[in-house]
């Protein structure tokens, strides 16, 4: 019995211990709601209901010395865990973040002129090249952040991120990143300023060919992305620009101009170009507009025709209090970069809650 009281105590003393130099929360949030969809191809309309939820739990904690410690772990309505990170706060050194689902650095860039709901590419059956700024570089990455700076007036920040084997996938605790076939190291860099009512910034990302001997010629190129921006506001307005390009290194025969093009297996390259307004009629009440604007280019010499394919999203948004009512109607022409294929029209109606 006194062995089992001494280990007690022991124990006790040291949680008081840890408690004094670390105290930490837990906490849960998230949303939920339904949704109304309608997709039409062609003469053919396809409807449904849907549900969906987001909790986020997260974890903070300050060490003695002022650095923070937080975690952030978000479960979707599939059960899936959509994103988790662990992120040192060191003041006025910046940050650094490790974690996956987060989509990294080049998610910070991925859409960023004002809109009243959702990125144009939400709304498409395509997995665009704005929205694949940064995707090599979304696990296994060391995420620096800068704290804000002040550049002659204006308010800047950047942001680094670095990769010793690129990836999709999460790397646990102890754990090394997947060999991938085709990609090595890669690095990212991010740069963001603001000044008065306009905001800018620019991104760039290379990740370096790993093909082996196999890749020769033209097939030795690096795997690179880069974009920038500027949105500027003025009163209840919002407009902003934005334009970009990607280059997985892919090249040889090019895919033709009639059939579906993916960014992740395409040889050529894409090229991207958005712009949009938005504008708020009241604190409850916001409306926007945004064109999106990606051709396709196989880098052939001209044998096979570049293929653009555009998109117009139009949307709302109505908040009262924690409840919100959203939607857009996004056409597409040319889906996939394929110039036989029907437009595509979706209409979405969301009504969310948060708690």
């Amino acid at each position: 019995m006194n062995t089992l009281k001494k280990i007690g105590l022991t124990a006790l003393g040291t949680s008081l211990v840890a408690s004094s130099a670390y105290a930490g929360e837990i906490t849960a949030s998230g949303d939920a709601g339904y949704t109304w969809s309608s997709e039409e191809v062609g003469v053919r309309t396809d409807e449904g209901y849907g549900f969906n939820h987001d909790i986020t739990f997260s974890g903070s904690g300050e060490l003695d010395n002022g650095f923070t410690v937080s975690t952030t772990m978000i479960l979707t309505e599939s059960s899936a865990l959509s994103s988790s990170n662990v992120t040192l706060g060191m003041g006025g050194l910046g940050s650094i973040t490790i974690g996956n689902g987060w989509a990294g650095v080049g998610g910070n860039f991925d859409d960023m002129t004002p809109r009243a709901y959702e990125e144009n590419h939400d709304g498409m059956k395509t997995s665009t090249a704005i929205d694949n700024m940064g995707a090599l570089l979304d696990g296994n990455v060391v995420h620096y952040t800068s704290p804000s700076f002040d550049v002659a007036g204006a308010t800047a920040s950047f942001q680094f991120g670095y990769s010793p084997e690129a990836g999709d996938a999460a790397t646990g605790e102890g754990g090394v990143a997947a060999q991938s076939a085709s990609y090595g190291s890669g690095k990212e860099l991010g740069v963001n300023v603001g000044i008065a009512g306009l905001s800018a910034g620019a991104y760039a990302m290379e990740v370096e060919n790993d093909r082996g001997a196999a890749a020769t010629g033209p097939n030795e190129r690096n795997a690179m992305t880069a974009t920038w921006y500027a949105n500027y506001s003025f009163g209840p307005v919002s407009v902003g620009y934005q334009t970009g390009g990607l280059d997985y290194g892919k090249h040889g025969t090019g895919t033709a101009a009639t059939s579906e093009k993916k960014v992740t297996t395409a040889n050529g390259a894409f090229e991207f170009e958005k712009m949009s307004i938005a504008f708020n009629v009241n604190e409850n009440l916001s409306l926007s507009w945004g064109e999106l604007d990606e051709t396709y280019d196989a880098q052939d010499d001209g044998t096979i025709a570049d293929v653009e394919m555009s998109s117009t999203s139009i949307q709302f948004a109505y908040t009262m209090g924690s409840m919100s009512i959203k939607g857009y109607q996004t056409d597409t022409d040319n889906p996939g970069w394929d110039s036989n294929a029907k437009s595509d029209e979706v209409t979405e109606f969301a009504i969310n809650f948060a708690f």
